[in-house]
């Protein structure tokens, strides 16, 4: 499927500052596609150059060559983290700006309007003002103004962050509900993981101005490019490595994993999910199959529908999740055993 956007090496700086460097990225048609990353990793600002209120200082920008189009020529539209409505307008009359300035007739703009607010279920309150709804509905109806022009692309700067976690995690999954039916791409600013996990197609992890790894959430997280990304989406142990001779050694007393490892990098970091290790019996009746490693239980914390369990390996800290409470894992000071198998270890060739 041909790309709907294309940046082009797109470069932005402001003085001395490098906002962005050189992004590369296609969206295709009806693709949700999340930008995460910490503050001013520059995600805000990509998303401000594809709506035209910035300019690139290098790099194409292309729906239909836009790089030079201002915002209202753009076929896009923008939801912002405020919402932006209109306060001495109704509901319907904010829906109904953009087809009006638009030169769509008061009756047309109208019908529009009425059936973007059918489809985010606001129908019946069309007569309030924004003033009247609860931040979840002035929401609803920000986006009802933004896809009741029909845009091929629609760009969205974080706008559940004013919501209440509950609200915001049923937002969520409205959201994702409502692109898959208008078949809209979306692009959606958030430094939030499990978001961008919930709504994403693909995720494009951002860091310095650069993008470290795009992919779908489960790419990023069982398989990261950095370790940036490794430490940025979810938890993991990251142990140092070796590699030689068909096997990897882990900078862990007694945890050398053997395993093919043909063109796995000769040294750098190893990625183990918390998830991905389990508590063994004290007693050392052990799986062959896996490595393991002993420390001492430094902390036990019960999140409700797990615990995490956090060990001092060596001097290494390590920290698994587990269903339950373990018996052998109860006293903090104590020891504790760990296996996990060696093919769950995702190498990255970095120096730690």
């Amino acid at each position: 499927m041909p790309a709907l956007l294309t940046l082009d090496a797109v470069c932005k700086r402001f003085g001395g500052y490098t906002a962005l460097e050189r992004i590369h990225l296609d969206i295709r048609q009806g693709e949700f596609i999340a930008l995460l990353g910490p503050s001013g990793c520059g995600k805000t600002t990509l998303l401000r150059l594809i709506a035209g209120f910035l300019a690139p200082d290098s790099g194409r920008i292309v729906i239909e060559d836009v790089t030079g189009l201002p915002p209202y020529r753009r076929p896009l539209n923008t939801v912002f983290q405020n919402y932006a409505l209109f306060p001495h307008m109704t509901v319907l009359e904010n829906v109904a700006y953009g087809p009006r300035r638009r030169g769509a007739s008061r009756r047309e703009a109208s019908e529009r309007a009425r059936a973007a607010l059918e489809l985010v279920g606001l129908a019946s309150l069309a007569e309030r003002y924004p003033r009247e709804m609860s931040g979840g509905q002035q929401q609803r109806v920000a986006l009802a103004r933004a896809v009741v022009n029909q845009p091929k692309l629609l760009l969205l700067d974080e706008p559940l962050s004013a919501l209440d976690m509950k609200l915001r995690k049923r937002m969520q999954l409205e959201l994702k509900h409502l692109q898959a039916k208008l078949g809209i791409a979306f692009v959606f600013v958030t430094h939030d993981q499990e978001e961008a996990m919930t709504m994403a197609d693909r995720i494009v992890v951002m860091n310095a101005g650069r993008i470290e790894q795009i992919g779908t959430g489960t790419d990023i997280y069982r398989a990261p490019a950095t370790r940036f990304v490794t430490e940025f989406i979810g938890e993991a142990n990251l142990i140092d490595f070796t590699a030689a001779s068909g096997a990897i050694s882990l900078a862990l007393p007694g945890a050398t994993a053997r395993f093919a490892c043909a063109g796995a990098p000769s040294k750098g970091v190893a990625v183990l999910r918390p998830e991905q290790l389990r508590v063994l019996d004290n007693a050392g009746h052990d799986d062959a199959s896996l490595c393991c490693v002993s420390g001492v239980l430094v902390d036990v914390v019960s999140v409700g529908s797990h615990t995490m369990l956090h060990a001092n390996v060596d001097g290494q800290h390590v920290v698994a999740r587990v269903m339950g409470l373990p018996a052998a894992a109860t006293r903090t000071g104590g020891p504790v055993r760990f296996g996990f198998d060696p093919s769950d270890l995702h190498l990255i060739g970095e120096p730690a």
